[in-house]
């Protein structure tokens, strides 16, 4: 009896390793197969008639290490959305979401290039992809496999063309690879669907100049960032950061050109929003107080149907509207472009440190 019970105990395990295991090779050959209906997806976005969904950011931030050498850095995110609604009595899809995104990464002649897939209904994790190679020729690859939950299932590495085990190498693993697709994914949420925004106010300072003197610091500080943008943009060595977005949740496309200046700090914002084939037209642009992110002014300029709006805000340090000025009978003292500019930062901020 104790014979037959031992017996039956090792047959019971052996099968559920088995079963577990069916289970694994099952959920890498999901994985895959939404990866290639992702690829496919990809390949026709924008095509047949069909209005591109996308987003893609570019990161330009070199280094100067002295006066005939420079470090360029550049990075680029695509990302790859779809629309859905939230309320099903809404007669338009108000959300987005993102099943695939692709890094293009270099410095210095080192190149990096990633991809990463989420699941396209439910939004979750499911695959990363990276491959490295440094300015001498030696390449990294790596693949991490998750589950609904975001646990590793498989992984799979080569280092300098070969087949590698697991921990042979610390380029990556799949904590911090998780941590980076979760990471850009969050830039996605607060561009796209406005989570994760942060709220408050910018800090109080003790002593606050006479409303005539702020309103002139503004002017003069807009001025200088002007000029700064001007040379940036002759610049070999640029700072800053642009993101296009390509989106339709109703009528016809819609297209976003935003645009981040910085050097030390992000100094100015720009928003440029418009429809294909239709008369709507808004133009934005967001100030900060000098090596801060005090937002100090902000200015749009709204066309439509033969109309023009235009808003200008001025802010004190302590986040609060001192000046308005607008043709407009519709204003709020400009708490849409705080909570705006909340998104923008938290955004720039994000990938600036990743």
């Amino acid at each position: 009896m104790k014979y037959k019970l031992f017996f039956l105990t090792i047959m019971m395990c052996t099968s559920m390793v088995a079963v577990a295991q069916i289970s694994k090779d099952q959920q890498i050959k999901e994985i895959r197969r939404i990866y290639a209906e992702a690829k496919a997806q990809i390949s026709q976005n924008g095509k047949n008639g069909k209005a591109p969904l996308d987003m893609k950011i570019s990161l330009n931030d070199g280094t100067q290490v002295d006066e005939d050498f420079a470090i360029d850095e550049e990075k680029e995110l695509t990302f790859y959305f779809n629309k859905y609604r939230t309320r099903a009595n809404l007669d338009y899809p108000d959300a987005s979401r993102c099943y695939f995104i692709v890094e293009d990464w270099g410095s210095h002649g080192h190149i990096r290039y990633r991809e990463i897939l989420f699941d396209p209904n439910k939004g979750h994790l499911l695959f990363c992809y990276m491959r490295q190679e440094t300015d001498a020729g030696f390449v990294v690859e790596t693949r991490y496999y998750y589950d609904a939950h975001g646990r590793l299932i498989d992984q799979k590495h080569k280092v300098g063309g070969h087949d590698a085990a697991p921990g042979t190498h610390n380029w990556n693993d799949g904590s911090s690879e998780k941590d980076q697709a979760m990471s850009y994914l969050s830039v996605f949420e607060t561009l796209m669907n406005a989570k994760g925004v942060p709220t408050g106010r910018n800090a109080v300072k003790q002593q606050i100049p006479s409303k005539a003197e702020q309103l002139k610091q503004i002017r003069g500080i807009y001025a200088q960032a002007k000029e700064k943008i001007a040379k940036n943009d002759q610049s070999e060595l640029p700072h800053d950061m642009k993101v296009i977005i390509h989106d339709q949740s109703w009528g016809p496309p819609e297209i976003t050109d935003l645009k981040f200046y910085f050097d030390d700090y992000c100094y100015f914002i720009s928003n440029h929003r418009h429809h294909n084939n239709m008369g709507s037209d808004i133009y934005s642009e967001y100030l900060f107080a000098p090596h801060s992110h005090h937002l100090i002014f902000s200015y749009t300029n709204a066309k439509e149907e033969g109309e023009q709006y235009e808003w200008r805000y001025y802010y004190d340090e302590k986040g609060q509207c001192i000046e308005v000025k607008t043709n407009s009978t519709d204003q709020d003292a400009g708490n849409a472009d705080q909570a705006q500019v909340a998104r923008y930062l938290q955004v720039f901020q994000k990938l600036k440190e990743s």
